[in-house]
């Protein structure tokens, strides 16, 4: 009995050097990124930060609930594998009653289910600027589309500067490659894959899908955007060869050599009118390539706040007249009054999430009868948490 309790606590300890050796590296590879986008840095980013750290701070109780149903919730696959670079992982939000098969497997197990016990999948692609995205971002979306049957796969990918827009992008084609293979050991549906992105996630899935018909004539073997049911795109950017848009983003303190180097436009932009209408959804819906490939495309809906001062809700607008332009099917909802993070953040921490309805409802193809989601924190939290929001 006491060689097995030594050989336990022998293998705990390896297990926590084991994670602390993991941590380390994760905080080494933090601080050397953050000083590599410390050359970027400004007063501005400062005072940003400090607004990000106070809006954080005000809404911690609401974040800190979140955060325990993720660190602790069985339904909750985390860290799984898609691909082999650095922040190629994803979390799974399974409904309650959700069997899979090993994820983790190349090939992994079918399992044969009815039609009618299959459920919609749901790929999601946070966003955070191109700098500050992370996949746990989408927990508190997640686990309410979860609550209504559906499964949720929320992607992480590489930030700048340990990325690039076409790295990030490639992060993402990988991802959702990786979950469309997985849909029957999900016990998924295949007839309803919906991909929805956020913010910079919205303009990099939406980059991406587009991107893919160029892939796919290329290379027959790999995933069709015909495989997606819809895209759901909220509070995204469309149009980043705009020069109306990348001034505005400037005066947001986004400043254009930090905006073209995310872009792969150089630092002072040299290689900007190659580089911008290749990462431009609204741009790439004008080349041939995606053109002759328009019919496998999906529906798409677009989400955004009226008063949405970062991602200018302009863009949602320009993104779908250029869809309609070549045929697509495009459903649009503008939210009077709601800012960048109101629709995302702050209405669900409050219940009122007229998004979540809006989406369960596309997902589904009818009106799905909302659920009584009780706020996360008083009112007056929210409201003095608005006063900080920098974006």
């Amino acid at each position: 009995m006491s060689f097995v309790r030594s050989l336990a606590l022998v293998t705990l300890l390896v297990m926590c050097l084991r994670n602390r050796a993991v941590l380390l590296r994760r905080l080494a590879t933090l601080v050397e990124l953050t000083l590599r986008l410390a050359r970027y840095s400004t007063i501005r980013w400062v005072f940003k930060l400090l607004g990000l750290v106070m809006y954080s701070l005000v809404l911690a109780p609401a974040f800190l609930k979140v955060a325990w149903y993720y660190a602790t919730s069985a339904n909750v696959k985390r860290g799984l594998i898609y691909g082999a670079q650095a922040r190629n992982t994803l979390d799974l939000y399974l409904p309650d009653g959700c069997e899979t098969a090993d994820m983790e497997s190349s090939t992994p197990m079918v399992t044969s289910r009815k039609d009618e016990e299959k459920r919609p999948v749901v790929i999601f692609i946070t966003g955070g600027m191109w700098i500050i995205g992370y996949k746990a971002w989408g927990a508190l979306l997640a686990q309410r589309l979860s609550r209504r049957g559906i499964i949720v796969a929320s992607l992480d990918y590489r930030n700048f500067p340990q990325g690039t827009v076409g790295d990030m992008i490639a992060d993402v084609s990988n991802g959702i490659s990786w979950v469309l293979d997985r849909v029957d050991a999900l016990g998924g549906d295949k007839r309803k894959v919906v991909v929805i992105g956020q913010s910079a996630g919205a303009h990099l899935a939406a980059t991406a899908i587009l991107r893919q018909t160029e892939w796919l004539a290329r290379s027959p073997n790999t995933w069709s955007p015909g495989s997606i049911s819809k895209f759901i795109g909220i509070s995204g950017v469309y149009a980043p060869d705009d020069p109306q848009l990348i001034e505005h983003f400037h005066r947001q303190g986004l400043y254009k050599n930090v905006f073209w180097s995310i872009m792969e436009a150089g630092f002072t932009g040299s290689r900007a009118s190659e580089a911008l209408p290749r990462a431009s959804p609204v741009s790439m819906l004008h080349e041939q390539a995606v053109r002759q490939s328009v019919h496998i495309l999906p529906p798409v809906m677009l989400c955004h706040g009226e008063a949405d001062s970062s991602a200018p809700p302009e863009q949602s607008r320009t993104f779908a007249n250029a869809l309609r332009g070549v045929g697509v099917s495009v459903a649009e909802h503008y939210y009077a009054g709601k800012t960048h993070t109101d629709p995302f953040v702050t209405d669900p921490i409050l219940g009122r999430d007229i998004l979540l309805d809006d989406i369960a409802n596309s997902i589904f193809g009818r009106r799905v009868e909302p659920f009584d989601e009780k706020p996360l924190i008083p009112r007056i939290f929210v409201s003095l948490a608005r006063k900080f929001v920098p974006f």
